[in-house]
């Protein structure tokens, strides 16, 4: 299992280093128990390139087998858990994705630990369509998502709107100033895969009869900034990119005419009540939105009202 786990965190972030540095583990140790997974079962789990790693056709069931034997374990262990009659509290689960706990998690988690009992919240970090599928599992209570389509057992709320910045590396450029849509996409553009970001920017670019020169073969958003710290562009949302930007290896441009932006939905399930209803849960998940407006500031804008008066989770601790 612990290689399996290994396994999965690679596929998961695009890269043995990044998922060493995930799990807090030396890079060498994950290649041995990669390279030794894949002796044992007899096949190659990934294809090396210059930009990472990116899973086979075989590592490609293998993590999808993984995810599915660890909900299984999950639920085996919540019906041993209810045969001897000691069922643990079930937590309310939030999923955000992962450039918004890159930019907010630590502040989130430990507002959490401080306003609402230990067990209440827990949080799930996956990619706007995986969290869309989990929540249809009923595997979390609610996704703070983008890209959602309308969906029949699903509610989706507009709470953000998210500007697309320009990003390459602080050392191939100083310039700061705005650059417009069309000069944006006469450079390479990377993107993971043909989800999310780049399906808005080819409809963009098909309805302004624009020619985008886009790779899309990345695996994930850390490869993504591998590729641009190597001299590669893309157009990015300001979270997926602000550590990177205040460390001083990211240079980032707004975009105009026109402005790129998506949506950034709240998404829970039709038939239970609205979690902005609960006492409890309803004030918090109205910090965290603001909380990630704020930190994204000024690039993104809060577009439901009911999430401007929120307060900010450094805010006093109630009683």
């Amino acid at each position: 299992m612990r290689q399996l786990r290994y396994f999965a965190m690679v596929v998961k972030t695009g890269g043995m280093s990044h998922a060493a540095a995930r799990l807090k583990l030396a890079q060498t140790a994950i290649s041995i128990q990669i390279r030794d997974l894949e002796r044992e079962i007899g096949v190659s789990l990934f294809e090396r390139h210059s930009r990472g790693v990116a899973p086979t056709k075989a590592g490609e069931i293998l993590y999808e087998r993984y995810n599915e034997l660890e909900r299984f374990l999950d639920r085996t262990l919540k019906d041993v858990q209810a045969a001897a009659g000691s069922v643990a509290p079930r937590p309310f689960i939030i999923g955000l994705t992962p450039s918004h706990m890159r930019l907010v998690g630590a502040d989130v988690l430990i507002a959490a630990g401080a306003r609402l009992p230990a067990t209440s919240l827990k949080f799930v970090e996956e990619l706007s369509f995986a969290l869309i599928n989990a929540l249809e599992r009923r595997e979390i209570d609610v996704a703070f998502a983008y890209d959602v389509e309308g969906r029949s057992g699903l509610v989706r709320e507009a709470v953000i709107e998210d500007e697309l910045l320009f990003v390459t590396a602080r050392a191939k450029t100083l310039d700061e100033s705005p650059i417009s849509f069309a000069d944006a996409l006469s450079e390479e553009l990377f993107f993971a895969g043909e989800r999310g970001i780049v399906t808005l920017v080819r409809r963009m670019a098909q309805r302004l009869s624009l020619e985008p020169r886009i790779s899309s073969d990345m695996q994930s958003v850390p490869a993504i900034r591998a590729r641009i710290t190597e001299g590669g562009a893309s157009l990015l949302p300001y979270g997926s990119v602000a550590d990177g930007v205040s460390r001083g290896i990211f240079a980032i441009r707004r975009i105009e005419r026109p402005v790129p932006s998506r949506t950034l939905y709240m998404v829970s399930r039709r038939e239970e009540r609205s979690p902005l209803e609960d006492e409890l849960i309803g004030p918090f998940l109205k910090e965290v939105v603001g909380h990630i407006c704020r930190a994204s500031a000024p690039y993104a804008i809060i577009v439901d009202p009911r999430f401007n008066a929120a307060v900010p989770l450094s805010g006093p601790v109630k009683p």
